[in-house]
């Protein structure tokens, strides 16, 4: 670990995959077709990672992509270069596998880790910090539950991979799921309010409505 990493609050890690026409926002493309759900995605992706630049400059913190699919898309890319963060691909497996796989290899250089996806345009810096805030030697963990039964943000300091296996990703039983794994673990576990994602046309009706889409 540099001297430089050590000064750091806190790190930022960024799931999210190029947006390739009719493999991102899948649920969207009965509705309003492949490549406004590609638009969409690639319009929440530059959201977030707008957000996480300002969140860097604000907080003392930085940040990295960690990529699904074609690490070197253009669009990877170009945000890789606009917004100045690193790119890293992430392992084989399940959602869980990958965000243990994350987490830990972000430990070995960060003392906190946020780990965020792409889905959350009401995200702010102010959220962002105050997850990492809560993260202390009493409640390593910190989540920011979604409104659909999910969680937004997942951030550590002390990573493990219990807490991400035999959940139900993708339905709404996840946050439920792992809070009953924390209990069993007896391992603190903060929470932030709930926001909402963008995973149904309804919600791109309501991002556009606050003025979070186009």
């Amino acid at each position: 670990m540099t001297t430089a990493q050590k000064e750091i609050a806190f790190h930022i890690a960024v799931f999210c995959r190029p947006p390739v026409v009719g493999e991102v926002k899948t649920r969207l493309i009965p509705q309003l077709g492949k490549a406004a759900a590609a638009d969409i995605y690639s319009q929440l992706a530059e959201r977030v990672l707008t957000t996480v630049q300002k969140t860097i400059h604000l907080a003392n913190a930085s940040g990295s992509l960690w990529i699904a699919g074609d690490a070197n898309h253009p669009s990877v890319t170009a945000w890789s270069q606009q917004f100045s963060l690193p790119v890293y691909a992430q392992c084989e497996g399940d959602l869980g596998a990958k965000m243990a796989d994350c987490l830990a290899r972000s430990r070995a250089h960060y003392s906190k880790t946020i780990l965020i996806g792409t889905d959350c345009p009401a995200m702010t810096p102010e959220h962002l910090i105050c997850a990492a805030g809560m993260i202390s030697s009493q409640t390593p963990w910190v989540f920011s539950p979604a409104e659909d039964g999910g969680y937004v943000l997942v951030g550590t300091r002390a990573p493990h991979a219990t807490p991400f296996e035999n959940i139900d990703w993708g339905t709404d039983r996840v946050m439920t799921q792992t809070r009953s794994a924390f209990a069993r673990m007896g391992v603190g576990c903060a929470e932030t309010s709930p926001l909402w994602d963008v995973d149904q046309p309804n919600d791109v009706v309501r991002a556009r409505a606050a003025g979070l889409l186009r």
